[in-house]
């Protein structure tokens, strides 16, 4: 296995050196517009066009990160595989793919559950996901439910010798606490609330409030804070999401 990885690690840090070679193409390409500069690589106008929105443009990089997890975890069901096997072997893969492509940063926030539709997963209306899905696809959130900032929802964990894979499912209205885990298998129900930082093993029953690490009941009963919520204006979101995609031309460095 580790032999492997390491043969499968060139290519996976090649797709991280294309982005940076398409930028230096572009440049090229601009500056031979001007006189001087003919000593620099020629490459055809379309040919840029096309990678730069596969491997630049927030929608390639989740178009291809979706394809490459859906290709490789094809028939992968939920259960128990041994570590180091070849369910275990596609699952790094796809990890790494997505690692290295980086699907859904700055750019790509406001198309989160879109990316998360394409790897499978069946996300409800009006739902608030504010971290990564599974590359497995295998998440259900039903309506209204918010998953604040880095939740675990990888939805698998390694047990020794045992790779165990299991699906999520979080019922509607309910909310995930930021940097939670919630480990394969799990269950939230309708209304149900899991506080910061906690870490659920199995099933929340609706309108429960659990918390801790692993997490317990910790009593009463959920409750939204607003009557209703607020109104989702259509034209802020794509404000929101064009001024975002417009950081793929800024080098990361440039935006900490």
């Amino acid at each position: 296995m580790q032999w492997v990885q390491s043969i499968a690690g060139v290519p996976l840090f090649i797709l991280t050196g294309i982005r940076w070679t398409l930028w230096l193409l572009t440049a090229s390409w601009i500056l031979r517009l001007f006189p001087g500069f003919e000593i620099l690589p020629q490459v055809p106008g379309w040919a840029l066009v096309f990678g730069l929105a596969i491997f630049v443009t927030p929608f390639g990089r989740m178009a291809f990160s979706a394809v490459a997890a859906r290709v490789l975890l094809a028939g992968v069901l939920p259960g128990d595989y041994p570590r180091g096997g070849g369910v275990h072997l596609r699952l790094w893969l796809a990890e790494q793919i997505a690692h290295q492509v980086d699907p859904v940063g700055l750019a790509g926030a406001p198309w989160v559950t879109y990316y998360a539709r394409a790897l499978g997963a069946k996300i409800g209306p009006h739902v608030d996901l504010h971290t990564l899905p599974p590359v497995t696809g295998m998440l259900n959130i039903a309506e209204g439910a918010s998953i604040e900032p880095e939740v675990d929802l990888t939805g698998y964990w390694i047990d020794g010798d045992t790779v165990r894979i299991g699906g999520i499912r979080i019922g509607a209205d309910a909310v995930i606490g930021a940097r939670s885990t919630l480990a394969p298998g799990a269950k939230i129900g309708r209304g149900a609330e899991i506080a910061p930082g906690s870490a659920v093993f199995g099933r929340v029953r609706a309108h429960q409030r659990w918390a801790g690490s692993p997490a317990v009941r910790v009593g009463g009963t959920s409750a939204p804070l607003a009557s209703e919520a607020p109104p989702n204006k259509r034209r802020w979101m794509w404000a929101y999401a064009g001024s975002s995609a417009s950081s793929v031309f800024y080098p990361s460095s440039l935006l900490r």
